[in-house]
């Protein structure tokens, strides 16, 4: 049902699955794993939150799930485990939270943990290229995110929003963000 406050976009239909993808989505599911999918913008914010989530489904509960077959594979495996998790954790690389929003229509909202990266690091806000940041300090950066994820997710903390964003914010964020101290 489309409303004011949302929009279609159509998206061709297929049959095809993920091979992997298959194999991975049953085992995970049958396993309980906790899905943990995120932006994968093409700006360093967006990098950020890719690294972060790979380091984040590192962790024994979870693994790493695929947002585009999710968004258009609806009948693949990997969709229903994510679909039928316990939880599902998105990272989002910025406050227009993007990948937070599609999964918000697609996984039910009680379970969704939807985490703001930036909030988190509060850096890099004015920049795009990815190579404006050095590799080691773009892998730093995801790591104290990443553990910072982890230590929410397993005390279930968070930021009171309008968005259900996990983050740490902090009293004088250097972005726009929806979260509070």
């Amino acid at each position: 049902m489309k409303s004011a406050n949302t929009f279609t976009l159509e998206i061709t239909s297929t049959d095809r699955v993920c091979a992997i993808g298959e194999e991975l989505g049953r085992t995970y599911q049958k396993q309980g794993k906790i899905p943990v999918f995120s932006c994968e913008g093409g700006c360093i914010k967006g990098e950020i939150a890719r690294l972060t989530a790979n380091l984040v489904a590192k962790d024994d509960q979870y693994e790493r799930a695929c947002h585009g077959e999710l968004f258009s594979a609806p009948h693949s495996h990997l969709a229903k485990w994510v679909k039928t998790a316990e939880k599902v954790v998105v990272i989002d690389g910025c406050p227009i939270h993007c990948h937070g929003r599609i999964a918000e229509n697609i996984v039910e909202k009680d379970k969704l943990i939807n985490i703001d990266a930036l909030s988190i690091h509060q850096k890099f806000a004015n920049l795009m290229d990815v190579d404006d940041v050095p590799q080691k300090e773009r892998k730093h950066t995801a790591r104290e995110v990443a553990d910072k994820v982890l230590a929410h997710l397993k005390d279930g903390s968070s930021c009171s929003s309008t968005q259900q964003t996990l983050c740490g914010c902090s009293a004088e964020p250097q972005v726009e963000t929806t979260c509070t101290t």
